[in-house]
């Protein structure tokens, strides 16, 4: 795959799956495409223009933007009837630079987008150094150790069809676009969450081996304004073009979205924050310096370099490989863990532990140098996501990674307690029976099936850390009807303040 093909997410959409898309758009809006202007913002080699063109559409005009100048060249050798006809204008256009009220000003409603916009995110562009990008600007409104962490990098795609969901919000104009079903979820939640005056949401899956031999699970993303001012909090999904039943309902309910309205509703009293914080493992972003193996000389880092360090600071390590499997054997790993807390001081190391501090000095060349913004201010050899919680005995932990929803134990070993790195969450105990009641309660049915309600299987992390968040263990607990277990453990001290009181 050429830069270039990277750098605009160019996937050129097979003219056959164009004048499918095509017919279906008739068919969601009643055969009734009255649509003034037809416009396609990133055109390519213009399957869509000639899919709208052959379907005969009712329209005044065409409209096709391209940034690819090799692209214009060859849509205007190839549509010159159309142009000269003017029921069509082919433009060169950086869509980011868009002038939006003079559209809205200018061209006649309703208007269809329809397309294929690029399939690529901004943090793959800026690692291309290219230009083919926005204004950098906080347009999904995460706060800031979201946009530190890494939840802040987007498609390309998301940032323009926003603009699209802007536009349409309020009148008939509609939109139909080629999309990551990731980016059509997140465009749905974004309807609600800004109240968008758009309706007829829907969402087809298609089969993108088949037209564009990629694995990439994509959808057409259909939305349609209107005028009274309403939003839609449900959108169908359907496996195929020819489907008339949905295969599911997603929604937005507590302004998050839901993969199973049906099930989500039946429990949707779990949905009420957990009791306790979950906590990610530790981040340091140096594995070959900061993991290492025991041989039989002693620990080796990522370089296979025995080294000589004091074991004050090494503590046994699980990462989500080793926590997914169904019978968690002991560690083979050990991390390097420099402090307790996030504002510790790592100076001391140089007095507890100097072979330690000496190893450290020796790759700070590359300990300095990691990228992430979160260690710009913090000590030198600082590390991330650690805290008292990292270091209790017993810990409830779940893989990020792994798409099962398998809860486990895991305790101390060698009288260390094994530390998590960032791929895992965990829910940490000094109690091993409080830590055996709350596995019970996360690995039952009625909390596989409330998650299962939650989340999008094709999600690149199935379980995040918000959605463990959301989890009300007492809920479950009342659903279990294991209410008063539950209190013994956890609410014995407010039990006896009320009975005092």
């Amino acid at each position: 795959m050429t830069k270039k093909t990277v750098e605009f997410g160019d996937f050129q959409t097979p003219l056959i799956l164009a004048k499918e898309i095509v017919n279906l758009i008739q068919i969601i809006q009643k055969k009734c495409l009255n649509h003034q202007i037809i416009i396609e913002p990133s055109c390519g080699k213009g399957n869509f223009i000639r899919a709208c063109i052959e379907a005969k559409l009712s329209y005044q005009k065409i409209i096709a933007w391209e940034i690819n100048s090799d692209y214009i060249q060859y849509l205007k050798q190839t549509f010159s009837q159309e142009i000269n006809h003017q029921n069509l204008e082919v433009k060169q256009q950086d869509f980011f630079l868009l002038d939006w009220d003079f559209i809205k000003h200018n061209l006649k409603n309703p208007i269809l987008f329809i397309g294929n916009p690029p399939w690529v995110t901004n943090s793959q562009l800026g690692k291309l150094i290219s230009n083919n990008l926005p204004l950098k600007n906080n347009f999904q409104s995460y706060n800031g150790l979201d946009a530190l962490t890494g939840r802040s990098n987007f498609d390309i795609s998301e940032w323009m069809l926003i603009k699209m969901l802007q536009f349409i919000s309020g009148n008939d104009s509609a939109m139909a676009f080629l999309i990551k079903t990731s980016v059509a979820r997140k465009l749905f939640l974004y309807i609600n969450k800004y109240k968008l005056a758009i309706s007829n949401i829907s969402i087809y899956e298609i089969d993108t081996w088949k037209y564009f031999k990629v694995n990439v699970s994509a959808c057409l993303f259909f939305a349609q304004g209107n005028k009274l001012n309403f939003t839609v909090k449900e959108c169908p999904i359907y496996s195929s073009f020819l489907d008339t039943i949905p295969q599911q309902i997603i929604g937005v309910k507590n302004n998050s979205l839901v993969s199973n309205i049906e099930v989500y509703e039946s429990l949707k009293n779990i949905d009420n924050g957990c009791e306790f914080q979950w906590r990610s493992g530790i981040k340091h972003d140096c594995s070959k310096v900061m993991e290492l193996t025991l041989t039989k000389g002693g620990f080796k880092n990522g370089f296979n370099e025995l080294i000589d360090i004091e074991e004050i600071y090494i503590y046994p390590l699980y990462k989500s490989s080793d926590i997914a499997k169904k019978n968690i054997l002991s560690p083979n790993r050990y991390m390097l863990v420099t402090q307790k807390n996030i504002n510790e001081d790592t100076f001391s190391i140089s007095y507890y532990a100097p072979k330690t501090w000496h190893y450290l000095q020796k790759y700070s060349y590359l300990l300095n140098n990691r990228k992430s913004s979160i260690y710009k201010s913090a000590p030198q050899f600082a590390i991330f996501g650690v805290g008292e919680y990292s270091f209790k005995p017993f810990k409830i932990v779940i893989s990020s990674l792994y798409k099962n929803l398998n809860f486990s134990k895991i305790g101390c070993y060698q009288e260390k307690p094994i530390i998590l790195d960032d791929t895992c969450y965990m829910l940490s105990f000094d109690d091993e029976k409080k830590s055996d009641f709350i596995l019970q309660l996360l690995n039952s049915s009625i909390a596989k099936s409330f998650l299962n309600s939650l989340i999008f299987s094709d999600n690149k992390r199935l379980i995040t850390i918000s959605l463990l968040n959301r989890i009300s263990l007492s809920s479950i607990a009342l659903y279990l009807g294991k209410e008063k277990e539950y209190d013994n453990y956890f609410n014995s001290i407010q039990n006896l303040q009320y009975s005092l009181f």
